[in-house]
């Protein structure tokens, strides 16, 4: 299964260089056990549901297996892919400044996926300098918007967005919009976007474009549906408060 690893390489990609007093996080994260490293995980995608509550749909095949009770055994195994992508110094390198220079889930992916993927459903993922170099040959400094419509996890992202940095422009200025027919390839590309600073106007939808030529209809009435419920919880949370006090 995909799922596990990919949520944990997220997960630990989540950590900053130190905690808040300082602390090689790193170091500190070595030292957990099975049960503390599954806490942590817990908060992590709370955190993130809650911060981007839009996102979940398009989070939920990385995420779900965290919230379903897993078995110890599995517990086990996610553990032991943290501490691996720990001792690998993924902290290290997606924690800090350079967090654009490379996309840790789609070489992740690519690993795991099985070579029948290429041909069965056309998963071809661009090598980083060539998305570099395509980027290069456009005009970063005016565009409001970047599309790709087989984006797998966002490498065309990456480079536009470390481009537009480079160019003294804020890759949260704009819009990014993408699809792709692997729905793991999507939720990897949101947490990128999370992690490359991409900001919260995103529109990403899993699915073939093929069939649904309007799925940027779709996928824009399902991320403000989610806003929308998201609010609407919040503030009945708030009334209930009111209430009960």
């Amino acid at each position: 299964r995909l799922d596990v690893p990919l949520c944990v390489v997220a997960t630990v990609a989540a950590a900053p260089l130190r905690d808040v007093r300082g602390a090689d996080t790193a170091g500190m994260m070595l030292t957990w056990t099975v049960e503390e490293f599954f806490a942590y995980s817990k908060t992590v995608w709370k955190t993130v549901v809650r911060r981007r509550p839009e996102t979940v749909s398009l989070l939920y095949p990385l995420m779900a297996w965290i919230f379903q009770e897993p078995s110890v055994e599995l517990r086990r195994q996610a553990h032991e892919v943290a501490m691996a992508a720990v001792r690998a110094e993924e902290v290290d390198l997606v924690g800090g400044r350079d967090r654009c220079a490379v996309d840790v889930l789609g070489a992740v992916l690519t690993v795991l996926r099985p070579p029948s993927a290429a041909t069965e459903r056309g998963l071809f993922y661009t090598p980083p300098d060539i998305a570099d170099l395509m980027v290069r040959l456009s005009d970063v400094e005016h565009i409001g918007l970047v599309e790709d419509p087989a984006m797998g996890t966002g490498g065309m992202f990456r480079a536009a967005a470390v481009a537009m940095r480079e160019a003294g422009r804020d890759p949260r200025s704009i819009q990014w919009v993408g699809c792709d027919i692997d729905e793991m390839a999507v939720a990897c590309a949101t947490v990128n976007s999370m992690i490359w600073g991409l900001g919260e106007d995103i529109l990403f939808y899993a699915g073939d474009i093929l069939l649904t030529p309007d799925w940027k209809t779709i996928a824009r009435e399902r991320r403000d549906e989610l806003r929308t419920l998201a609010a609407d919880i919040e503030r009945y949370q708030a009334l209930f408060g009111l209430l009960e006090g």
